[in-house]
């Protein structure tokens, strides 16, 4: 069996791990997320790793090189997943992470320093509202004021740490410093259509975007829809339509940015009345910082206009505007010597989902790829995953891995943009 159809099969086989039967859902730190992680623990022992969970709760599966305890390359994903989840999501990261191991220990490549491979705890569900828990508390971000969010059952976060095993005020000491890790990579299923498009299996991120919502409330007169005449009225519902088709329009003109209407709150209203108030979000998203703030600030004298000329009073409340994740250009550059090393065409494309890399790149140089997914839904519980793009994705990272592990190319501190915002 190749590796890529071992990462396929052990994708189905952790899609069997879930706590309904029609749909894919692992809770963090639920008895559905320790069996997977006992099938992960599993796989990384099989590929030669020395496998560990950390204080936090993450599994570690670590190649020693020839420096013992020397930095890492880590490759990270997570196992807890969403309800109504991707088979992809998360894991396939850290299941090719484990194949691209495998591939190292069969060809022997010397390596002068270690390969890790680490499932973070993600709480990818919600389930205590605390996204990237583990990443978090590796980049030294963990706050023990954490550990008394409970859930929907009253569970605490420490309650459920417990539980699985863990001394939850020992989380803080997962942190690891910046000389613990060389580099950090990560791998996942495109969310959108672009590869596909492209034609191209394997996409090079060079950022994570960043992203902030408008919230934008506008006000008119709620007056009976019966006596006042069409051209007289002073209606929200409509002025918001005005505004939902500028924001499509803003949109479209900006080809790197996206513009999204997230959410619609009409004031409820008697069927006979004019609609007096509506608040409706904005989501502006970008890895081009620039590009994405000239496209608020458009969308916000669009807005305006509509208001004016409506005659109806506008409030617009920005959310903080955090830069885009960069990631190192030296890795960069190195996943697209890759990608032309396998025979495939180079695409770069930004990552537009929040990732446990805006943790890590607080403390190593960052890299990421994108694997083509059919459909372009491959974060979406019908996304799929061709096992032939799986191989090229592995041909990918073991060349970037092994350049790394091995000393040919070392990423400089500093290099890299780096995050500056809280994630």
């Amino acid at each position: 069996m190749s590796t890529a159809d071992s990462v396929n099969d052990r994708i189905e086989r952790l899609g069997q791990v879930s706590a309904y039967p029609w749909n894919l859902t692992r809770r963090v730190f639920s008895p559905h997320q320790a069996e997977a992680e006992g099938l992960v623990l599993g796989w990384m022992k099989e590929a030669g790793l020395s496998a560990r969970r950390d204080p936090a709760g993450n599994l570690i599966g670590r190649l020693e090189g020839s420096i013992p305890g020397g930095p890492a390359v880590v490759i990270g994903g997570h196992v807890d997943t969403a309800s109504d989840a991707s088979r992809y999501v998360g894991t396939l990261g850290v299941l090719m992470g484990i194949a691209a191991v495998e591939r190292v220990v069969q060809r022997g490549s010397p390596l002068r320093h270690a390969i890790e491979v680490v499932a973070f705890v993600e709480d990818a569900a919600g389930r205590f509202g605390i996204p990237r828990l583990g990443s978090k508390a590796v980049a030294g971000r963990f706050d023990p004021h954490m550990l008394d969010i409970d859930d929907d059952y009253g569970v605490t976060l420490r309650q459920a740490m417990e539980a699985h095993g863990l001394n939850p005020e020992g989380a803080t000491s997962a942190r690891r410093i910046m000389d613990d890790v060389l580099a950090y990579l990560e791998v996942a299923a495109e969310a959108g259509p672009v590869l596909e498009q492209s034609g191209s299996p394997v996409g090079v991120v060079p950022a994570l975007s960043g992203s902030m919502i408008l919230r934008v409330t506008l006000k008119g007169h709620a007056v009976s829809a019966a006596t006042v005449p069409t051209r007289d009225r002073r209606d929200a519902l409509a002025g918001t339509a005005d505004c939902i088709l500028g924001a499509e329009r803003i949109g479209l003109a900006r080809e790197d940015v996206a513009v999204t209407i997230v959410r619609l709150d009409v004031e409820p209203v008697p069927t006979s009345v004019i609609t007096g108030s509506v608040t409706f979000g904005v989501l502006v998203e970008s890895s081009d910082d620039a590009g994405r703030r000239a496209a608020a600030v458009e969308l916000v004298a669009a807005f305006k206009g509509i208001a004016a000329r409506r005659r109806l009073k506008i409030i617009i409340v920005h959310s903080v505007d955090p830069d885009a994740t960069r990631c190192d250009p030296g890795i960069v550059q190195l996943f697209e010597r890759a990608v032309e090393a396998s025979g495939h065409p180079v695409r770069r494309l930004a990552q537009g989902m929040v990732t446990d890399a805006s943790n890590m790149a607080f403390i190593a140089p960052m890299g990421s790829v994108l694997i083509r997914s059919r459909g372009g839904v491959g974060w979406g519980p019908a996304g799929t995953v061709d096992p032939n793009d799986i191989d090229a994705g592995l041909d990918v990272l073991t060349f970037v891995i092994e350049d790394l592990a091995n000393g040919s190319n070392t990423p400089e501190r500093g290099m890299s943009d780096g995050p500056r915002h809280p994630s």
